[in-house]
């Protein structure tokens, strides 16, 4: 069985604004758990805060240890799961990017995005004690206007108070972060990152995306490098390795037809590119992973 697309689970009750808040307890209390245990992607951004419990949350096979004061950021369609721990406690605050949209000018949905994006900022940002408390206060004001008042001004404070919220939190991790890094080249790179997402199959040679870009591929790889601390080269690389991954365990795909659809002109090629990077084969991989 491939990996989950949930659309449903813990994200069934959205609100008709794009987006939902639930207790981790409740979550983790559910009737049906073995879903949110296991590899799968959902179609929104999920914010998670920790208040309560030691454990840990596997986000792209990386698992990332939380203990109270814990966020962790999930852009949608990344592959994670949960690790049921019945004394963890916290949030969960989820949703679309048509409700980031609806109340934030362009620049605050981009600076939100970018708060998600794993290559920019980890997913995961500690909190100190000051800094957990602003964070609750706003998380328990949204989840006493969802389930306690629910009158006809609530969407509107609701929507105020995730601004505050993304715009706290986006300052937080900003400074515990390189705050030029945020700054310079960040515009480029994102050009490149999406670019490369769009045309990874058809090459992945650094000299046609700095083209395309209208860069000297020795400006891309200071821009990767800056950001990334990576060469241009390995993050291409890395970026069809997580491709490849999603593709083995999201689908039954044949192997030969894993290698089509991800760009490589027979399955010998994917099996010498995958083995070189993972140091497994892409049935290995599959078997140890697959649900």
């Amino acid at each position: 069985m491939p990996i989950s697309n949930l659309k449903t689970h813990y994200a069934r009750n959205f609100q008709k604004s794009n987006f939902n808040i639930l207790k981790l307890e409740d979550l983790f209390k559910a009737e049906n758990t073995n879903a949110i245990t296991k590899n799968h992607k959902v179609d929104f951004y999920t914010l998670l805060f920790f208040t309560n419990g030691i454990g840990k949350h596997s986000i792209d096979f990386t698992d990332f240890n939380y203990r109270s004061g814990s966020i962790l950021s999930i852009r949608k369609d990344q592959i994670h799961k949960f690790y049921l721990n019945k004394e963890t406690e916290g949030f969960l605050l989820c949703f679309k990017e048509e409700f980031l949209n609806s109340y934030l000018n362009t620049i605050e949905v981009a600076r939100s995005i970018q708060m998600f994006n794993e290559l920019l900022i980890s997913p995961k940002t500690q909190l100190r004690e000051n800094d957990l408390a602003g964070v609750l206060r706003l998380v328990m004001a949204i989840e006493n206007e969802i389930f306690n008042i629910r009158d006809k001004f609530s969407i509107q404070i609701i929507r105020s108070l995730i601004h505050l919220l993304i715009t706290l939190i986006y300052r937080i991790k900003a400074e515990g972060h390189n705050k030029i890094q945020l700054n310079k080249y960040v515009k480029e790179f994102i050009k490149f990152q999406n670019l490369l997402e769009k045309n990874y199959t058809e090459t992945k040679k650094v000299f046609d995306y700095a083209i395309k870009l209208g860069f000297s591929t020795k400006k891309l790889n200071t821009i990767v490098k800056f950001v990334t601390n990576k060469s241009a080269k390995n993050f291409i690389d890395d970026t069809v390795i997580v491709k490849v991954k999603s593709t083995l365990l999201h689908s039954n795909f044949s192997i030969k037809e894993v290698a089509f659809k991800t760009g490589f002109n027979d399955p010998t090629s994917l099996y010498k590119y995958f083995k070189k990077h993972t140091n497994s084969t892409p049935e290995e991989f599959r078997k140890q992973y697959k649900i």
